[in-house]
């Protein structure tokens, strides 16, 4: 459980989420985290995520992948001031649509794939990976902890057509239960409070 939700506000306050694609996500969970303070993380958890394999990025980035490696549930954090409107969208993409991902490579994106989008744009390439346009950077201060759940066949068929599987796509594609979203979010911001990186937000 979480020890304290004293961040500003509630949740809802900041982020409003919206499943246009119910068939593909049947869950998603949103958390809000404020004053946050993007760092190294303590040895102890760099020395766990190499031990399995995974390169250490900094403090949020590496909690939601221990997160990930603990319960099998994959996790994302997005910059909300990068996150237009105060929207999550779960929704298809536009056929033909161009987006940047981490990896910093450029994708062309069909109709069948499930995206995450702002009021704007697209921010993440749902279930695979996020986009560099809402990453978490040294300046960041408030983040959206996301963790849902995803179709394993939808995550899957869009992973082999941007030939991008990841960590999180390869735990998609074999099938998740969704109710480990909302405690794998819950842990994630345990985490971040242990280690004074951030105050988690009620709700």
């Amino acid at each position: 459980n979480i020890r304290s939700e004293d961040g500003e506000g509630e949740s809802s306050d900041y982020v409003s989420v919206e499943i246009k694609n119910t068939e593909n996500c049947r869950r998603y969970v949103a958390r809000i985290v404020t004053d946050v303070k993007v760092s190294q993380s303590p040895w102890w958890l760099q020395k766990r995520l190499m031990y399995a394999g995974m390169r250490p990025i900094n403090n949020i980035v590496d909690i939601t992948n221990f997160v990930m490696l603990e319960y099998g549930q994959p996790l994302h954090a997005f910059d909300i001031k990068e996150v237009h409107g105060g929207k999550i969208i779960v929704e298809n993409a536009a056929a033909g649509e161009k987006f940047t991902t981490l990896d910093e490579s450029v994708r062309t994106l069909e109709a069948d794939m499930l995206m995450i989008k702002d009021a704007e744009r697209s921010i993440a390439v749902a279930g695979v990976m996020g986009g560099l346009n809402s990453e978490i950077e040294e300046d960041t201060k408030t983040i959206i902890i996301e963790s849902a759940n995803f179709n394993g066949d939808n995550i899957r068929t869009t992973a082999k057509k941007l030939g991008l599987r990841t960590e999180a796509s390869a735990r998609f594609e074999k099938g998740i239960d969704p109710n480990l979203t909302e405690a794998a979010a819950d842990r994630v911001c345990r985490l971040i409070e242990m280690i004074g990186a951030g105050r988690v937000c009620k709700g």
